[in-house]
């Protein structure tokens, strides 16, 4: 065959490839691709390929216009959500998970909702759950009108009783404590809940330990043979008393017979792993996280995942020969491979380290004023404007800019989609589904949420739902029903109104947690001092809480009695309930 011959096989396979003038199906495969794998798209892209996206939900508006922005959870991505407290950061986290869980036609579609693995961790104990739990319960205003996921939360053996507490008054979710079993225990996780991660600074004792670890073999590793083993060491009484302080926390989180970290994980659900432990510290946190995270990782399903990692700032360290940094960029980089979502939330960007940011497929900036945030994120982000980071200080509270060159922000005049390359887009995030857990609680007010429900302009999601819901100005009073009043005690129909010191009013009311949904459910219905029950608050408390009526008896009859409620009656059969409690709140 002639040169010249070889020279148009060449150029007959580049045809055939997509390649120069012609475009066939092969180019067409590979558009398609970059399709249906960016992290976000406007409506006018998804309107133009709607069948490039069967899976994605609504995370808000963007730009001038208020188009419809959605994050694509048929495909896998990364993103890193970052700005000061009270700018909207946990709620945009929060929209994003409803995204990923709910299958919900108001919010987008979800064909098969993904598997979700929540990490969070805080060294003060203030009896507060993770914000991220709060996706158990409803809205105020959807009472009723969700299909709420299930939530496990694995906590901290040593902390177990304060978590079951704070948790206590959310529907729907288990606590249990994070006890490995030797099937999630192979050498390496052991070696580096231990502290064995850097061999240079490894004491001689722990060399003796990995050599028995060696010996064993990661396959065949047992915990109680390395036990054996390493008892039968030559160490001297402090090599042996060092050795003993480094198994003792392995101990405390290894309990034989415990269920297989896998058994938890599951579609549609979310497993939070709560650390909150004033014993444990923030790179202990990261191992154990790290720990759960390769469980996660190994457990098998025909559906997505999902891994958020919450209040970031406070066990990921800016290194990367953290291992928890090093499994975080290991899984960002084969996320095609492993259907995974790793998502990034943190006050401070400057503890995310570069070789994450640098892998990221988006980076959600909600406001903040540190100019040395600014000039971290300018190193790793793609931006054409030099006055982002005084747009960014400027931003309301529920609005971001969003940076993420793959994404889609509509279309051209010809038809084709266009990516936001290195342009920045600004985000106003949508209403939650699902409950608020990070409102601000403030002195004269009670609580107030990041991002209300009425305040977030929205377009319609279809035709049908152009016409705004329609709320009394004043609530509408109601009966309680027949099927409620008979477990009313007798003392509870008589209205004596107990003295509330006038100072409360302005210093806060202590109350005590489980009281929390019947005080929510009567105050966001109306203020304090009217004498009937709202719209639905009985049948919401059942319904919310997916409880019982002699549940939600005892709970009445304690609030009555410490002075919360007060419930009597109106003629023969109408009963009436109110709050005699003044605001703020304070849960406790």
């Amino acid at each position: 065959m002639s040169s010249r011959d070889e020279l148009r096989d060449e150029l007959a396979f580049l045809a055939d490839a997509g390649h120069g003038a012609a475009k066939d199906h092969s180019a067409t495969s590979l558009l398609d691709h970059q399709l249906v794998t960016s992290p976000l798209l406007a409506f006018s892209a998804l309107d133009r390929h709607m069948d490039s996206f069967p899976s994605r939900g609504l995370l808000g508006t963007a730009g001038t216009d208020s188009e419809r922005l959605y994050f694509n959870t048929n495909a896998p991505s990364s993103g890193l959500i970052c700005g000061v407290q009270g700018s909207g950061k946990s709620h945009s986290l929060s929209c994003i998970l409803e995204n990923a869980l709910l299958p919900d036609s108001r919010i987008g579609q979800l064909p098969k909702p993904l598997a979700a693995l929540v990490c969070h961790y805080d060294e003060e104990d203030n009896n507060r759950p993770c914000e991220a739990a709060h996706l158990s319960m409803p809205s105020s205003s959807l009472a009723g009108q969700v299909a709420l996921p299930r939530i496990t939360v694995l906590c901290s053996p040593s902390n177990i009783v304060r978590r079951k507490q704070a948790y206590a008054a959310l529907p729907n979710v288990e606590v249990h404590p994070l006890y490995l079993s030797e099937q999630d225990l192979t050498a390496p996780r052991m070696l580096a809940i231990m502290g064995c991660d850097n061999l240079d600074t490894m004491p001689l004792y722990m060399h003796s330990a990995l050599m028995i670890v060696r010996s064993i073999g990661s396959d065949a590793f047992k915990y109680q043979e390395f036990r054996k083993r390493l008892d039968a060491e030559r160490l001297n009484p402090m090599q042996r008393a060092m050795c003993k302080l480094r198994l003792e926390l392995l101990d405390a989180f290894l309990r034989p017979g415990s269920a297989n970290l896998k058994s938890y994980f599951s579609p549609g659900q979310m497993v939070l792993v709560d650390l909150t432990d004033p014993f444990l510290d923030g790179l202990t946190a990261a191992v154990l996280f790290d720990i759960v995270l390769g469980a996660f990782m190994q457990w098998q399903t025909n559906t997505g995942k999902m891994v958020v990692l919450d209040e970031a700032h406070k066990y990921l360290t800016n290194s990367d020969s953290a291992r928890l940094t090093r499994s975080l960029a290991s899984i960002i980089r084969q996320q095609r491979h492993l259907a995974t979502r790793i998502i990034i939330a943190t006050q401070e960007p400057t503890v995310v380290p570069p070789t994450v940011l640098d892998l990221a497929s988006f980076v959600l900036c909600h406001r903040f004023t540190s100019p040395s945030w600014c000039q971290h994120l300018a190193r790793h982000v793609s931006t054409g404007q030099d006055q982002w980071f005084e747009e960014v200080m400027r931003l309301e509270t529920g609005e971001a800019l969003l940076f993420a060159p793959a994404s889609l922000t509509g279309v051209d005049g010809a038809g084709n989609v266009r990516l936001l390359g290195k342009d920045s887009l600004r985000v106003r995030v949508r209403p939650r589904l699902t409950g608020d857990g990070g409102t601000s609680i403030l002195a004269i007010g009670g609580q107030r949420s990041l991002v209300p429900d009425t305040t977030v302009g929205q377009p319609p999601l279809s035709p049908a739902e152009s016409t705004p819901a329609s709320f009394p100005a004043v609530p509408t009073p109601i009966t309680i029903p027949d099927m409620y009043t008979s477990w009313l005690s007798p003392s509870l129909l008589t209205p004596p109104v107990p003295e509330v010191n006038a100072s409360d009013a302005f210093v806060g009311t202590k109350i005590e947690r489980r009281f929390q949904p019947l005080v929510e459910a009567l105050h966001r219905r109306h203020s304090t001092g009217h004498e009937r029950v709202m719209r639905a608050v009985v049948g919401q408390l059942l319904n919310h809480h997916r409880t019982s009526a002699s549940w939600l008896k005892q709970l009445v009859n304690d609030a009555r009695g410490a002075g919360i409620v007060e419930v009597g009656t109106q003629g023969k059969s109408t009963q009436w309930m109110k709050l005699i409690v003044s605001e703020p709140f304070v849960f406790i």
